[in-house]
């Protein structure tokens, strides 16, 4: 079964890329074919497309997640006297 012409917007709209978008829409293809047991149908277009779409929002949440992870802190210590000699300053 040829990728769905909404693979580029369902991308775009999960933020993800087409290669990703491609990559769930095979894996989709599969869960699919494994649900329903047959590779054709009104049934396996919906199973498919249903878990496409799930797929690609997982991958969506797991990318957002890798973004919103904080910058790690950097503590600037001062060498051991430097904050003495600068108070007696």
């Amino acid at each position: 079964m040829q990728a769905p012409k909404i693979l580029p917007w369902v991308a775009r709209k999960a933020g993800i890329s087409e290669g990703d978008a491609l990559d769930a829409w095979r894996r989709a293809l599969v869960d699919a074919a494994a649900y329903v047991g047959v590779r054709s149908g009104a049934t396996f277009d919906r199973v498919a497309v249903d878990r496409f779409v799930a797929l690609a929002h997982a991958r969506a949440s797991v990318l957002s997640a890798r973004a919103a992870r904080p910058a790690p802190s950097v503590t600037r210590r001062w060498p051991p006297g430097a904050v003495a000699q600068r108070c007696a300053a």
